[in-house]
């Protein structure tokens, strides 16, 4: 029986893991300091966040206009009075993974069924969320997520507005992450103003808002409302108490919409930032460090959903920034207007205040193009075509890259899709480059690039490229000690993995480094002691982190404790309901103590939450088995090698179900592919020589036993086979 998972740190969120909206955050530049490339010295950046009700007294036009923008649309609780989705005899299945999902309406409130069918058509899991949230405005799609204890999961299935039509959720079609795609800070950093998140509990939150704010682009409003309450009138032309975007050098203005608009391959946090520390007016590069590939063909520059920067590309863009006021993002979408509502005129009356119809005439030589350059031609519709992007299935997206479009040209899609570099690619096909200047001297930053590079493609070669180059720096600091040592792991090279892991430690005790350096040890060998002693601090420091629980209550059972794995397994169950690995290991914990009830309950919720887990389908077919219910415990050990057909274990055990059934000829077949599959598989050895044996085929009998033999000499039963025959 294998009974323990070891459940490493997943990296979500590259940098300091945000510990609340951060509005007293000492590293946030405040009135005191000076602004960089002579901004003006906004004095809310240090203040406090007081929501958007605030401003609607003194700014109701434009607090109307934005509630109807899409980005105030872009988080919102699931409402029958917002439905436009299709309820009706929808079914929608993974061909990968044979999941069909049924989304359904009770009322006033939604559900998404995941299910799969026997071969006698009766459903043979059933798995039921409710539809909770809505994320995206609905122009192109929504996205559905549901909550549990403060954390928030995508759904699989999203409702694609421009095809009017339900399907995979994007990316769900290449790896369907069915209920476990959890909503890190840098996800719901771009759908919500500030969320209060949970201290070092990456994607846990004690409130979320819904959507984005005023104060997302405005800064935080509490020093404005106090001074215009006080006096209604700033003192000058411009109102120093509250950033205003419009008072911005053009690469600031573009930072602030960049926060959310610009698609790199690799984004990371700055040193001692956390995921809502950037504040209007200020460099966005202070906040993040991006970088983008740098390879030739590779077609991961900047995508489609890069507005800004594909803005900046564009002869409209170049050409008025001698101008007052030069084009930027706000020209064409003004956030204080409903524009969502007011149809394709609204943006054609923006392009004939600089592009004038007559004038244009004027200009084109031939007929044919004259007569379709009118002011009401809707010039975007050629300028900016709408193209298909690679990952968001049955959506275009307009191609804000405002251009004359020739024939010869490829579609505007071209350069979008990312090309994936798997296993040993040539370096050069994975080369990065920094989308900003980065002050890197010592090359961390470059490092810590190519490492999550690696993690996010499963590219040992980045990886590997990655730890190469922060091996080689110098006084780094704690977040990119720790993705060396975390790279290390993830190679395989413990030993090497443990000073930069204890340096990361030494420098901030954040509880994903405390874990990871245990984990080392553990691998290690090292002494008991110390690894209880990481993993009590990394628990003492966020009670909340479940996975962490598992890796200790699983390090409990190795050394013996099963009371006390046994509760940590509990309050990580009481933490995170839907984390599979807890369930499994209190399961095999339970077994482990003698308690078949107990281990029953908690190894078929594990197979609930994942009934591809071929470790817990076998060890719950094991239980069923040893208690006389073999009808059940065959659909378990069928189901165990359906979706692990290479797991020696699995085939086994199936095997010895059909041998203990007397079926020996079926038996031989199974346990034939187990020890083909592990020669070194001595119970497979052992059983598939007592099922040639009770069939007759002494001599066949007699080889399997003796290679069990050699493999384990005091085998009783392969003895008695040899002496039996």
């Amino acid at each position: 029986m294998r009974c323990s998972v070891i459940v490493l740190p997943v990296v979500l969120a590259w940098g300091v893991i945000a510990s609340g909206c951060g509005s007293g955050a000492s590293d946030v530049q405040d009135a005191a300091q000076d602004a960089a490339g002579g901004e003006i010295r906004f004095r809310n950046l240090s203040a406090e966040f007081t929501g958007d009700e605030a401003c609607f007294d003194c700014h109701e036009e434009q607090y109307r206009g934005f509630r109807e923008h899409g980005m105030a649309n872009s988080f919102y609780p699931m409402r029958s009075a917002a439905v436009v989705e299709n309820f009706t005899g929808v079914t929608v299945q993974d061909p990968n993974r044979g999941f069909f999902y049924r989304p359904y309406r009770e009322g006033d409130r939604f559900w998404l069924e995941e299910f799969r069918r026997g071969p006698d058509g009766s459903k043979t899991h059933s798995l039921i969320r409710e539809m909770e949230y809505v994320v995206g405005s609905g122009t192109a799609a929504r996205t559905y997520l549901v909550e549990e204890g403060g954390r928030y999961f995508e759904l699989p299935l999203t409702w694609y507005t421009q095809e009017e039509k339900w399907d995979l959720s994007p990316g769900y079609e290449v790896s369907n992450s069915r209920f476990d795609r959890l909503i890190p800070d840098r996800c719901m950093a771009c759908h919500n103003s500030y969320p209060h998140s949970t201290p070092f509990a990456e994607g846990k939150y004690e409130e979320v808002p819904n959507g984005i704010g005023c104060e997302r682009c405005h800064g935080p409003g509490s020093v404005h409302v106090e001074a215009r309450l006080a006096s209604p009138a700033p003192a000058g032309d411009i109102d120093e108490t509250i950033v205003n975007p419009a008072h911005l050098s053009i690469e600031r203005r573009l930072d602030v919409c960049q926060q959310c608009h610009l698609h790199t391959t690799v984004s990371m946090l700055r040193d001692g930032r956390a995921a809502y520390d950037y504040r209007p007016s200020r460099p966005l590069s202070e906040h993040m460090t991006f970088y983008v590939s740098d390879a030739p063909d590779s077609g991961e520059e900047i995508d489609a959903i890069s507005h800004a920067d594909l803005m900046k590309r564009s002869a409209c863009f170049i050409e008025t920034q001698i101008w007052e006021k030069p084009m930027d993002c706000v020209t064409c979408h003004n956030p204080h207007e409903a524009f969502r509502l007011a149809g394709p005129d609204y943006f054609n009356a923006t392009c004939m205040t600089c592009h004038d119809a007559a004038a244009l005439q004027a200009a084109l030589p031939a007929e044919a193009t004259r007569a379709v350059h009118t002011e009401d031609a809707h010039c975007f519709s050629c300028h900016m075509p709408k193209a298909a992007v690679e990952g968001t299935p049955h959506t275009s997206l307009t191609d804000h890259r405002i251009r004359v479009v020739r024939e010869q040209e490829q579609d505007a899609a071209d350069g979008v899709s990312a090309v994936a570099s798997n296993g040993e690619a040539p370096v050069e096909r994975i080369r990065l480059r920094p989308y900003y200047a980065v002050d890197d001297s010592t090359g961390a930053y470059a490092g810590m690039a190519y490492v999550i590079r690696g993690l996010q493609q499963q590219d040992t070669t980045a990886l590997r490229h990655g730890v190469t180059l922060l091996s080689a720096t110098t006084g780094a600091f704690g977040e990119a000690q720790y993705l060396l040592g975390y790279g290390y792991m993830q190679l395989g090279e413990m030993a090497r993995a443990v000073e930069p892991l204890e340096q990361a430690v030494a420098l901030e005790p954040k509880p994903e480094r405390l874990n990871a350096l245990a984990q080392t040890y553990e691998r290690l060998g090292r002494e008991g002691a110390a690894i209880r002693d990481l993993y009590e601090r990394a628990l003492a420091t966020q009670p909340a982190l479940a996975s962490v629980r598992v890796n200790y209550g699983r390090y409990l059972e190795t050394q013996g404790d099963l009371a006390a794995a046994v509760a940590q397994y509990r309050t990580a169950i009481a933490e995170y309901p839907w984390l599979e690995a807890a369930h499994f290991n209190l399961g095999t914990a339970r077994l482990r103590q003698g308690d078949r009830m107990g281990a029953e309950r908690a190894l078929r919720e594990a197979v609930l939450l994942n009934p591809d887990g071929g470790q817990a389908l076998g060890n719950l077919g094991l239980l069923l088995a040893g208690s006389g219910r073999l009808e059940e415990a065959r659909a378990f050990f069928e189901q165990a090698v359906r979706v692990e057909p290479g797991n020696p274990v699995a085939l086994g055990n199936l095997g010895a179900l059909h041998l203990n059934e007397g079926r020996p000829d079926i038996a031989v077949q199974l346990f034939s592919r187990a020890v083909e599959l592990d020669p070194s598989y001595v119970d497979g050895l052992v059983n598939l020589a007592l099922a040639w044996y009770l069939q007759g085929e002494d001599d066949r009998a007699r080889m399997y036993a003796e290679r069990a033999l050699r493999l384990a000499p005091n085998h009783p039963q392969a003895r008695q086979i040899l002496d039996a025959v």
